[in-house]
């Protein structure tokens, strides 16, 4: 009895050979490292005719004949041959190996066979689909490195799972109500591969013989999100009513998540897994929400010690815009953990906020806002409690306002729209709109000019001698200063000027220098914003050299030119420097 082969989308039909072999041979070669696999399928037709018991006593179903077997020929020895077969009414297959032994899987009621062979060898493979005598064999072998699990050969049968593990639950979470637990102290089984429930990508282990929880949503949902927490790195698996499959690793920190748009009511099968395989009874906390994950309480982060500290509203600095400070970028967990009742874009650091803002005598109108060069996000907690937070309020920058501020404490939590954002922003406040002009120019956006600064400030006009040097630590830092301005070059501290040079009326010329021990680097940031840097003005010394200076405030900010920092002198004259370096002050 004649049959044919299906090998990647061509029907080949086999001329016999004396033996009566089939004359199509599919060659295996053995996986080359542990990140590559071995998978090659074949469809094989026939009529089930001979007795699979002829080849193995007790194996059941008809095969289609000694001549009509799958010939797969293993090119050299390897550590695992698997054939893996499904089809309608499939009931068994049937192997032979080279050494000419015979062996038989019998399928389930999936109509799914697996035979496994251990350190198989090199030589060839026959290979049987078994059916119902009579009947028309139409299965799909597959031979590969490993076992192909029956989810991945023949769909999820939801009909086929066993009682979810941790129950059926049915959602009654709403926005107001915030997001609704499932399973509190669930028990992880990462036994199985998650993987043939989306082979483009499902990471993790679970048991697929059964889905953790079911969850059973009555209406459509414009947004719904499914997420899980535990101490193990988690992984999450669920398939929705429609058959989309959805997997996550990490949405947040080792916390997965999967959110579906436009979810159709029905039941949602969940599978919680871990990363790793193996060591189970881990616990997990499972949950669904309206809208996007939240992986905290409400308002969980508020409380923590703020880290660019507090800083008392200035009503005067507030009219045109006061700095509240400049830091680096924490952007861990979605915003919308913080604020109940309403969805907050982006990411921040929930576990403290970046500033405070003591406000004791508020104007008509607050409000709060950021600039960096990276996509922020803004969340503030008003001294009541009500929370409110903005993405873009001008371009790419953030704002909120207050229209009828309170006194007290503003905590105030600056993000970035993406995930683990790095970057450096600079906050504000302003009495009345935010002052965006002000604000986005680059010296004012990212250095905190009104800071007090580190070392010393004072006064400095024609008549002052000894003119001023002092010896100080350059501190390290990360802060990229080239992107400033011209001549701008090396790393500084953004967070506080060094010095403070009040200018008065009268001096011919402005003179700032430093000598340090490798290569220094100033940035000045004028009383009317203009900025002026300089990187080699004596060597390896920088100088910044401003003619007939306008009085006022000149915020100094040293740095090195790899950011390492070191030792050095900072001088003011309106003469020639002293490029002599001093070790004591």
């Amino acid at each position: 009895m004649l049959s044919s082969l299906v090998l990647a989308g061509m029907v080949v039909m086999p001329t016999l050979a004396p033996a009566q072999e089939a004359g199509f041979v599919v060659e295996l070669e053995p996986p080359a490292d542990a990140f590559s696999e071995m998978r090659v399928g074949v469809r094989q037709f026939g009529q089930a005719m001979e007795p699979a018991s002829d080849y193995v006593r007790g194996c059941i179903g008809h095969v289609a004949g000694e001549g009509a077997a799958a010939l797969f020929e293993m090119t050299e020895p390897g550590s695992m041959l698997a054939f893996s077969a499904h089809g309608d009414g499939l009931l068994s297959l049937v192997v032979e190996t080279p050494d000419g032994l015979f062996r038989c899987a019998l399928a389930d009621q999936a109509g799914a066979a697996i035979a496994q062979i251990a350190n198989p060898q090199a030589g060839r493979y026959r290979v049987w689909a078994g059916a119902d005598q009579g009947a028309d064999i139409d299965a799909r072998i597959l031979a590969a490195d490993r076992a192909i699990s029956t989810i991945e050969l023949a769909g999820l049968d939801v009909a086929q799972l066993g009682e979810p593990r941790a129950g059926r639950h049915l959602f009654t979470a709403t926005p107001e109500t915030g997001r609704q637990i499932l399973v509190a102290g669930g028990r992880l089984f990462p036994e199985e591969e998650l993987r043939p429930l989306d082979r483009d990508y499902c990471p993790g282990y679970s048991r697929l013989d059964a889905a953790d929880a079911v969850l059973a949503v009555e209406a459509l949902e414009q947004m719904l999100s499914i997420f899980a927490m535990s101490e193990r790195d988690l992984t999450l698996a669920v398939v929705a009513p429609d058959g989309r499959v959805m997997c996550n690793d990490d949405t947040s920190g080792l916390d997965p998540a999967v959110t579906f748009e436009d979810a159709p009511a029905g039941d949602y099968q969940i599978f919680v897994g871990a990363f790793g395989q193996g060591m189970g009874g881990d616990l997990y906390d499972l949950y669904a929400r309206p809208g996007a994950p939240q992986f905290a309480e409400p308002g969980a982060g508020v409380g923590g010690p703020p880290r660019a500290g507090q800083v008392a509203h200035d009503p005067r600095a507030a009219l045109r815009g006061q700095t509240l400070a400049t830091a680096e970028i924490v952007a861990r967990r979605p915003a919308d953990d913080l604020v109940p009742d309403q969805y907050c874009s982006g990411y921040v650091g929930s576990d403290a906020p970046d500033v405070t803002l003591l406000v004791e005598d508020p104007a008509a109108e607050l409000s709060l806002y950021a600039v960096s060069s990276v996509d922020l996000v803004i969340a503030v907690q008003d001294p009541n409690g009500v929370w409110m937070c903005n993405d873009d309020a001008s371009g790419v920058n953030p704002a909120v306002t207050f229209p009828a501020p309170v006194a007290g404490e503003y905590q105030i939590y600056v993000g970035a729209f993406a995930r683990d954002a790095e970057g450096a922003f600079t906050a504000f406040a302003a009495d009345g709109e935010p002052n965006w002009d002000e604000a986005q120019n680059p010296a004012t956006a990212t250095l905190n000019v009104e800071a007090e600064p580190a070392i010393a400030r004072f006064a400095f006009g024609p008549q002052t001698r000894p003119d001023p040097r002092t010896v100080f630590d350059v501190r390290d830092s990360t802060f990229d200063a080239f992107d400033l301005g011209n001549d701008c070059a090396g790393y500084i501290d953004p967070s506080r000027p060094d010095m403070v040079i009040e200018a008065q009326d009268g001096l011919p010329q402005l003179m700032i220098y430093m000598v340090a021990d490798g290569d220094g680097t100033l940035v000045v940031v004028g009383p009317d914003g203009t900025l002026y840097c300089n990187d080699d003005f004596e060597g390896l010394h920088p100088g910044v050299l401003i003619p007939e200076p306008a009085a006022g405030s000149y915020a100094v900010f040293a740095g090195t030119f790899d950011g390492r920092g070191g030792l050095a002198t900072l001088g003011v004259t309106v003469a020639n420097p002293n490029w002599l370096m001093d070790r004591e002050g």
